[in-house]
């Protein structure tokens, strides 16, 4: 498997639109701040990710910093999503907290 298609899987998996958001608001609307603020930075995550794979083929020195960003920025994204569904249901879904 490409690098390319590593990425876009990744991407996929991660990062398509939950229905489970809109579950949340609905079942828990104190927290309707907190999932416009993940769906915001789920948003520039997404950018990012089209840019660096936009990038990852044109660029003859690949710079390491970005990917290692934009992961830091998933890792942080994918915790609070976490963190939200535990805030709305009491149901904790694994990882460090």
């Amino acid at each position: 498997m490409s690098r390319e298609a590593s990425l876009t899987e990744l991407k996929s998996a991660v990062l398509d639109p939950s229905p489970r958001m809109r579950e949340v608001v609905a079942d828990a609307p104190r927290l309707a701040n907190v999932v416009a603020s993940l769906e915001s930075d789920r948003h520039n995550i997404l950018a990012a990710f089209d840019v660096l794979l936009e990038n990852l083929d044109s660029a003859k020195h690949f710079d390491h910093t970005q990917t290692d960003v934009l992961m830091e920025r998933l890792t942080a994204y994918r915790q609070r999503a976490a963190d939200l569904l535990y805030q709305a249901y009491g149901v904790d879904l694994g990882g460090e907290t």
